[in-house]
């Protein structure tokens, strides 16, 4: 009994120890925790003003365009070939040259032609001498045997004999017709008013249909040939306008009207458009020249317009801050098209409401708002 008093009274001064030493730490723990929570509280901040910018909801001209690269290329440009085979004799295609459309630039050698055409010219004269005998005969022959002094046969001999005169003569002739075609088509002609502007043949070689000669080129007017996709090939529409610029031309601007919308799209799904470039004369463009074609394809004459900045489309449904009565409130909205740094306002927001522009980060419904001028 003696040995487990002095053990007890151990254990109570340990006891007591331990408790003047973890309590504090507990007080402590639980003030610190007091004021954590009371830190983490979300502070009203409904009564503090919070800076913002804001605009007027306006009524706008709408005008959206859609920008696509192109190229210049002539009006028309076709290629020059030879309509028969032969040796090129004559050739006066200098690049750059002015031509007009049936100009005769070249000829290919029609002597053996001109030889031929002389032969048939002989027979037909031949033929036409024999004509006029056996028709002479078969007159004679058929008064004969119209006054039973001549016999049928003879008079169907000789109505035999003019009709294969007949026909010899017409076989000249027509053989004639036929090298007086060949020599025109000798003459190398050109389908095209325009400039010379590639020249593959020269003079002395041997051209055969199909093989290109040159080309001509009508740069008096001019089209910007542009490839839109789908979506745009379906806006677009025969007749309408776009501007055409080029960093080449700085400031200076070009008119195209649209006359041809291909119908049938390339193998990338793209639709080639062509836009006839008008006015400007004195400013001559260049085929291969590379442009940027505007498309205006939403045109209105006034829609309701709010900076893209007040726009806030952190929930399912975009919506913005406005200005009532000193305090922030939020409207949903229904947007449309964006350009540039305005976006359309469909339904959601009256005209002339206050929008707020900048601050909205430190906004909620209600909040108390000071205007930056």
């Amino acid at each position: 009994m003696k040995n487990s008093n002095p053990r007890k009274k151990k254990l109570i001064v340990t006891a007591i120890v331990l408790t003047l030493v973890i309590l504090p730490i507990i007080i402590l723990l639980a003030s610190n925790k007091k004021k954590i929570n009371e830190s983490s509280k979300p502070v009203d901040r409904t009564n503090v003003p919070v800076a913002v910018s804001v605009v007027t909801a306006s009524l706008l001209p709408l005008k959206v365009k859609e920008q696509y690269p192109a190229s210049i290329e002539p009006s028309d440009q076709v290629m020059v070939y030879a309509q028969t085979s032969g040796m090129i004799v004559m050739l006066d295609l200098d690049l750059g040259k002015q031509i007009s459309k049936g100009q005769i630039i070249g000829r290919l050698d029609t002597r053996i032609l001109e030889l031929n055409l002389k032969n048939a010219q002989i027979d037909r004269n031949s033929a036409a001498i024999n004509k006029t005998k056996k028709y002479d005969d078969y007159k004679r022959a058929k008064d004969l045997y119209e006054n039973n002094a001549g016999l049928e046969v003879n008079m169907l001999t000789a109505k035999n004999d003019y009709d294969n005169a007949v026909n010899k003569f017409e076989n000249t002739s027509l053989q004639i017709q036929l090298i007086q075609q060949q020599i025109r088509n000798s003459n190398i002609i050109s389908p095209l008013s325009g400039t010379i502007s590639a020249h593959m043949i020269k003079q002395g070689e041997f051209v055969n249909p199909g093989i290109p000669i040159a080309t001509v080129s009508n740069t008096a007017t001019v089209k910007a040939t542009v490839f839109v996709d789908q979506q745009m090939s379906y806006k677009l529409k025969t007749g309408e306008s776009a501007i055409i610029s080029s960093p080449l031309f700085g400031e200076q601007t070009f008119n195209g009207k649209i006359n041809f919308i291909s119908t049938v799209s390339d193998a990338s799904h793209n639709y080639q458009v062509d836009l006839l470039i008008t006015g400007k004369k004195d400013f001559k463009l260049k085929g291969g020249t590379d442009v940027q074609v505007n498309f205006n394809t939403i045109s209105k004459k006034e829609a309701l317009q709010i900076p893209k900045s007040s726009l806030i489309n952190d929930s399912k449904e975009p919506y913005v801050f406005i200005v009532n009565n000193g305090k922030a409130k939020t409207k949903i909205i229904k947007t449309g098209t964006i350009q540039n740094d305005l976006v359309e306002v469909l339904s959601g927001l009256d005209q002339g409401e206050s929008v707020i522009t900048s601050g909205q980060i430190n906004l909620r419904e209600g909040s108390t708002i000071n205007i930056i001028k």
